[in-house]
């Protein structure tokens, strides 16, 4: 369930209120409003609906080319509980979230800020002692805030919407972070040595097919009400996290055989374009906008 807030120079609320009723909202406020930094006369057209219908009414706000989006703005919000007349399954029902609301979280999750950079440290540190000392509990920590599957989602979304600023942004988080997990190994080999004691490295081939599951998932997730995203970040995270983290303790303990080697090094690419092309499948079969992330990049 959402509320979304449009609002708009006065004298165009009765086109958003149109669009409105055309998505098959019944209870639509339009309030009068004075927008003080631009000593100007607005609207505030606002609706409170299931999910499915905020989806419908802003792509059609945003494809519609009827308002003014210099002049215009837009907010959502996730809403626990409607008391309305509408029926109780038809409010909660837990569909596709508006396409914009995707856009910006992915956007919100890939800024390169000191507590991306500590968190994505922190968590690097905990998975390579679990990996050295064979811990499960430091590894299983450390995969609930490895920064990494925000990072693929948002380079698979702005793919998908041909968004190269929201992929370039999010591939340069990923690199980031992969560069943090190696020196976190580095770092942990050199002081606390060999030899490393984890065995739970899959295949090429079984970690493709996992990594294919987990992609797809996680783009419905991302997208879905019902979603449980931080679960499925902690599969890809300990699906790809330990791949970057080897890497350090390899060029201080040393590499194994050439096969081996060989195989760990192209299983973390392997991984990254399996979820980010099973993300971006799933984003097409739900039904996402590409139109309205366009409108949305052209807005931002």
């Amino acid at each position: 369930m959402h509320e979304v807030r449009v609002t708009v120079p006065r004298g165009s609320g009765s086109a958003i209120a149109k669009a409105a009723l055309e998505a098959g909202i019944q209870r639509i406020t339009v309030c009068p409003v004075h927008v003080i930094d631009s000593h100007a006369d607005a609207e505030i057209v606002s609706v409170e609906t299931s999910t499915p219908r905020a989806k419908a009414f802003l792509h059609r706000v945003l494809s519609s080319g009827e308002v003014d989006l210099g002049k215009t703005s837009i907010t959502t919000r996730e809403v626990r509980a409607i008391l309305d007349g509408d029926p109780v399954h038809e409010l909660t029902y837990p569909a596709v979230e508006p396409t914009v609301e995707v856009f910006q979280d992915l956007w919100q999750l890939n800024h390169l800020t000191p507590s991306f950079i500590a968190r994505a440290l922190a968590a690097a540190i905990l998975l390579g002692y679990g990996m050295l000392r064979a811990d499960p509990v430091s590894i299983v920590v450390a995969a609930l805030f490895l920064p990494f599957m925000s990072q693929v989602l948002g380079l698979a979304f702005g793919a998908w919407a041909a968004d190269w600023k929201l992929a370039a942004q999010s591939a340069a988080a990923l690199v980031v972070s992969l560069i943090i997990s190696v020196l976190a190994g580095i770092t942990l080999a050199v002081m606390l040595g060999g030899p490393l004691q984890f065995d739970g490295f899959k295949s090429p081939v079984l970690s493709l097919m996992m990594s294919l599951v987990i992609g797809a998932a996680a783009g419905l997730s991302t997208a879905d009400d019902a979603g449980r995203r931080y679960l499925i970040g902690v599969a890809a995270a300990a699906q790809s996290g330990i791949f970057a983290v080897w890497t350090g303790f390899a060029l201080v303990l040393g590499f194994p055989d050439r096969a081996t080697t060989i195989a760990r090094l192209l299983t973390l690419p392997l991984n990254v374009c399996a979820i980010g092309i099973a993300a971006c499948v799933s984003y097409a079969l739900i039904g996402l906008r590409r139109g309205s992330a366009r409108a949305a990049r052209r807005w931002g």
